[in-house]
């Protein structure tokens, strides 16, 4: 996955330009964005685990 950073050199989110992916993680919760074949969005929301 490549990362993304803001100005302030934060990670922002991680991207998987292969599998069309996006991975968000704020406080532990981790929201996955998939962009599938059909041009519809899955979106999916769990609590990040160690």
């Amino acid at each position: 996955m490549q990362e993304v950073r803001n100005g302030s050199n934060r990670l922002v989110c991680c991207i998987d330009k292969a599998k069309r992916l996006v991975e968000i993680v704020i406080k532990g919760e981790k929201t996955l964005i998939e962009f599938l074949d059909d041009g519809s969005v899955k979106i999916q929301n769990a609590l990040k685990t160690a």
